[in-house]
């Protein structure tokens, strides 16, 4: 399929939406505000595919704080790693 170029206009490709944005002299892209709403992404993994570029939102790692739970307490975590180095320096 060829490049299109329509300018600030939603299109709809075979069910898929499709939103066009303009690569700015300085390299940026500005995502509209109706995607930026459905995203709700600030960091994104770029994936080379051909000659196309795929933009994958990344999770923010500050929403993911509380959401494990780790089975020691923060003492035991700091005397395993006290003990871990002890044993590394005398051998």
């Amino acid at each position: 399929m060829g490049n299109i170029y329509i300018i600030g206009q939603n299109i709809n490709l075979v069910g898929i939406d499709m939103t066009v944005v303009t690569l700015s002299s300085r390299g940026r892209l500005t995502l509209p505000a109706e995607v930026r709403a459905k995203i709700k992404a600030t960091r994104f993994l770029i994936v080379f595919e051909g000659e196309s570029v795929r933009l994958i939102p990344l999770p923010d790692p500050l929403k993911l704080k509380g959401s494990l739970e780790i089975p020691w307490s923060i003492e035991e975590l700091e005397e395993a790693g006290e003990e871990f180095v002890s044993k590394r320096v005398e051998g």
